[in-house]
């Protein structure tokens, strides 16, 4: 006669490790709907561009910012603060919500976002809609970490003989 566990003894070994495996998977999940409501937040307090604060507080101290085309690379909370530069009486929003976004993929702490800008007002000149691919890098906090941005700006924003390159930022 073959000797069989017990129900009791099944249903404990067949328990852990599906509780184990259980609570790895709500821990993605947790971290996915944490990263997913920053986000929401974040795009929504940007679309308003109406309170730098609540903005810039989406940033961790150490952020680092690299816009790929233009090929500006900012450390810091600080200057990228400076480098946003919301309160620059120059600027005039030409619709209601400075971005529309169509497609965004949230995988762990990382989103892509890709959608564009909407046209706006610079010093009274009319600036076009631009593309963007934005690709933001959260922390434990919630925190954007790192932000690569690839934005299509007009011609007329880009001297293209005199920017920096980016492509100085691979490391061979």
């Amino acid at each position: 006669m073959v000797n069989l566990p017990s129900i009791k003894e099944r249903v404990r070994c067949v328990s852990i490790p599906t509780i184990i495996l259980l609570s790895f998977l709500s821990c993605g999940r947790v971290e996915d709907k944490n990263i997913a409501k920053a986000v929401e937040e974040y795009y929504d307090t940007f679309k308003a561009r109406e309170d730098f604060d609540k903005f810039i507080s989406f940033y961790d101290d150490e952020v680092i910012l690299e816009d790929v085309v233009n090929a500006d690379r900012i450390e810091g909370k600080r200057a990228l603060t400076e480098f946003f530069d919301w309160n620059n009486p120059n600027f005039e929003k030409g619709s209601t919500d400075t971005l529309v976004i169509y497609e965004q993929i949230i995988d762990g702490n990382k989103v892509v976002t890709r959608g564009y800008f909407t046209e706006f007002f610079w010093g009274g000149t009319e600036f076009e809609a631009m593309h963007f691919v934005t690709i933001l890098t959260f922390n434990e906090s919630s925190k954007i970490i790192k932000q690569i941005d690839w934005i299509n700006y007009p011609s007329n924003l880009i001297d293209y003989n005199n920017r920096r390159n980016s492509n100085h930022w691979i490391k061979k």
